[in-house]
């Protein structure tokens, strides 16, 4: 990437799909001139089986920076993405590890703005662990921001509530008769996202004779399992779509279900209410809970509960004037809080006051995650063999 001294908001997210990279793609595409270039730095690692982004983001400039943790010398890694930030003043925006230690590592001389996206003790330890170099914490739900000052409350003024924006959608859903239209939309991963109860929900629909639709857009590692375990003509597997595609996609259905285990404030269930589905997700405490009303914005059965899908499915099917109304109700609830560029001025308000956020850096910042051979004077060639030599032999041993 050409160095520059222009101010610059700087992204550094994973290059993969998922809520982080929607939500910064609704940022950059809603945001408005504000005397920043607006950079976005994708971070990969070769061992993971995370299919990639493959998209163009509306910044400024995009790179790609290539790494192969836990092999590599953490060191190398970071003086890698060291050299993806552009010169200059401006804010950096954190979103997971290792943009943190980066900024743990080195200091780049920016505000450190990290975006708290999900309500789960790994993003709070993140920031508890990296505090001394975050200058500004972003919660995007209340639960996140309640539970992030309870962690840090000498922070608490640290903290922002900024919910994300989402773009007017082209076209809302138009009801029609017939079997419900069903959409999941996200990472297939049933750890968070639950869609291995898919298939379980669909089989006791089919035995409590409830005609429906499936359509399936995304990939994740369980997409395997989850096809293997639902070989049935009603459901269509689309793979992974565009964020614009998605809500195309999704104005020709009726309900949005999510299964899930826990969450930030999810992106697709978000997006899926701007085009007037019906929301059947678990009922979560946070970001699920803050946005949805059960009966009012949504149907919320238990979490894990395959029987109380499959009643809520039912129930809208049976009751179409339910339907429409608790589509109409998801489809205002976002227009009225969710809208894009109210949402990105806001944010551009807080990453225009970088000089007054940035805080004094410590004279010394401890790196927690570094071994014996992360040093930054081994050379990475040699660590990579050690470790390579020390996985083979630990793949042997099993």
């Amino acid at each position: 990437m050409a160095r520059v001294t222009d101010p610059s908001v700087v992204y550094v997210l994973p290059d993969k799909m998922g809520g982080v990279m929607s939500l910064t793609a609704h940022l950059l595409d809603a945001r408005r001139p504000d005397g920043f270039r607006h950079v976005a730095v994708l971070t990969h690692n070769s061992l993971s089986v995370d299919e990639r982004f493959g998209e163009t983001l509306n910044a400024d400039a995009q790179t790609v920076v290539e790494y192969a943790l836990p092999l590599e010398n953490l060191f190398a890694v970071l003086n890698r993405l060291r050299r993806a930030i552009p010169r200059g003043e401006g804010v950096l925006v954190a979103n997971d590890l290792l943009e943190l230690a980066l900024a743990s590592a080195f200091d780049c001389h920016r505000a450190v703005i990290q975006i708290l996206h999900g309500d789960d003790d790994y993003y709070y330890d993140l920031a508890a662990r990296h505090e001394t170099v975050i200058d500004a914490f972003v919660a995007i739900g209340r639960t996140i921001e309640r539970k992030l000052k309870t962690r840090l409350p000498h922070r608490s003024g640290d903290i922002y509530f900024l919910p994300y924006g989402l773009p007017d959608p082209a076209r809302r859903r138009t009801p029609r008769p017939g079997p419900l239209r069903l959409l999941f939309a996200g990472r297939y991963e049933h750890g968070q996202k639950g869609v291995l109860d898919l298939p379980l929900i669909d089989r006791m629909l089919v035995e409590r004779g409830v005609d429906v639709s499936w359509t399936m857009i995304g990939a994740g590692p369980d997409e395997t399992k989850l096809r293997d375990a639902w070989r049935s003509p009603r459901v269509n597997f689309l793979g992974r779509r565009s964020n614009a595609e998605v809500i195309e996609i999704a104005a020709s259905h009726d309900v949005f279900v999510l299964p899930t285990r826990y969450e930030g404030v999810p992106v697709a269930l978000l997006e899926a209410m701007s085009v007037g589905l019906a929301p059947i997700v678990s009922n979560v405490e946070s970001g699920v809970a803050e946005v949805l009303s059960n009966g009012q914005t949504a149907l919320m059965p238990p979490v894990g509960d395959i029987g109380a899908f499959a009643d809520a499915i039912a129930a809208l099917d049976r009751n179409r004037p339910l339907l429409e109304s608790i589509s109409d109700a998801a489809w205002k609830y976002v227009a009225a809080h969710h809208d894009a560029h109210t949402r990105a001025d806001a944010y551009q308000a807080l990453f225009l006051r970088y000089r007054e956020l940035r805080r004094p850096r410590p004279d010394h910042v401890i790196l927690p995650y570094q071994t014996r051979l992360d040093r930054p004077w081994l050379p990475n060639i040699a660590v990579r063999t050690v470790r390579g030599l020390i996985r083979r032999a630990q793949g042997r041993a099993l």
